[in-house]
């Protein structure tokens, strides 16, 4: 049997269809991105997804590794391997296995985005990943919406089986366990995480460089979809987002007021006073006592991040994956791997916002909300950074879901 003719021939099957392979990967990578919280066993449903598509790309011939990349990703494996291999010799509350582990997922998560991002570069289909993850959004954001109507219903509609594999608990979608305060999370196991998400895509959606206009109304939707979360992290990285984004009117001199923003601040303000007492109690009240002294949970959760870097292993850090859950992913850097990784991740946070400033601030901003550099989303959010914060002169204005 000749095996070269028939992967040859294979080969080229799969390059006849490979419209359609570019839309089951790009809507595998955006159905990936909202079940990072669903838990099957000790992985994540996304990793499942983020599996089937390294064995899809690999298979079909989609996967691309350029030499260059090759050479960085060794690199970045290489480092990590020391630091386990030397936590393992130096540092007595190191446990190899879980070293071991935060090693083999780093790898695989890189592995899997460099795919990622080759076939979309190549194919210069950032467009269609984009209007994909937006098409997901939308989505996720009406199940939300669902799910609180549900809630709200007191029974009377099923919703449950949305939270099969993540948390279902009363605190996860009210205010301080009050049923009358209901935040809205989707299928993410809490309101801050779907926010988190949200304003990675609006971020998005605002500052790409490849001549990708989202439409107002997707834009809006988002924007009330953050707001209906409650989340005071979000609701205020959101507020930033607007306001980066307005600068562009003020900077390009374009800006012409329509009926649309009459419509926005209408539908803004409706939102905001349907849900008044959730708002008042959860915005409102809490930032009084920010100001106060009363509530210092939003700085407990900045300093308290930095609680576990471990002065006895400043250079090493105390091994990959044994920091426990935190807020922040510098803080993350410098627990786990030390003084010059942290140096590192600052570094990159300045090149981010000197290819694109804005979205260097989304990043720094988010990163600040959301720890878990080995979780699937942390990834992703990469892999749209590097995908849309530079222009690409092939790509043509568009626009999607004319308005």
């Amino acid at each position: 049997m000749n095996y070269s003719y028939l992967g040859d021939k294979w080969l080229s099957i799969n390059k006849k269809v490979d419209n359609i392979w570019a839309h089951i990967f790009l809507y595998l990578l955006s159905f990936s991105f909202v079940v990072t919280d669903w838990m099957i066993g000790i992985f994540t449903l996304s990793d499942f997804v983020f599996l089937i598509i390294l064995f899809l790309m690999l298979i079909t011939g989609n996967f691309i590794f350029k030499k260059e990349q090759v050479i960085l990703s060794m690199a970045l494996i290489a480092v990590v391997f020391l630091n386990v291999l030397f936590s393992d010799m130096y540092n007595e509350s190191f446990q190899i296995s879980v070293g071991i582990a935060g090693l083999v997922k780093i790898t695989f998560y890189l592995v899997t985005i460099m795919g990622l991002y080759n076939f979309i570069k190549k194919r210069e289909l950032e467009n269609k990943a984009l209007i994909a993850i937006n098409v997901v959004a939308v989505i996720v954001s009406l199940i939300g919406i669902y799910i609180t109507i549900a809630i709200y219903s007191d029974g009377a509609l099923p919703f449950d089986f949305f939270w099969e594999f993540t948390r279902s608990d009363r605190l996860s979608y009210s205010f301080n366990w009050n049923d009358q305060f209901i935040r809205s999370r989707s299928i993410f196991s809490e309101p801050s995480y779907f926010g988190y998400y949200l304003n990675i895509i609006l971020g998005i959606n605002y500052f790409n460089k490849v001549g990708m206009n989202i439409s107002k109304w997707v834009n809006m939707f988002l924007t009330v979809m953050i707001i209906l979360t409650f989340s005071y992290s979000s609701i205020a990285i959101m507020i930033i987002i607007q306001m980066l984004k307005s600068f562009d009117f003020v900077k390009n001199k374009d800006f012409k007021w329509n009926n649309f923003y009459y419509f926005y601040i209408f539908i803004v303000v409706m939102v905001i006073f349907v849900f008044w007492e959730t708002f008042s109690e959860t915005l409102l009240k809490r930032t009084l006592d920010i100001l106060s002294g009363e509530d210092t949970s939003a700085i407990n959760r900045i300093t308290n991040s930095w609680q576990y870097t471990n002065k006895e292993h400043l250079f090493l850090g105390n091994g990959i994956g044994h920091t426990p859950s935190i807020w922040n992913i510098y803080a993350y850097m410098l627990s786990d791997f030390g003084i010059i990784a942290f140096a590192c991740s600052v570094i990159f946070t300045g090149y981010i916002m000197m290819k694109n400033f804005r979205i260097g601030m989304l990043f720094l901003l988010l990163n600040f909300q959301k720890g878990g550099y080995l979780s699937n989303s942390f990834w992703i959010f990469l892999l749209l950074i590097f995908l849309f914060m530079s222009s690409q002169n092939t790509q043509k204005n568009k626009k999607i879901y004319k308005h």
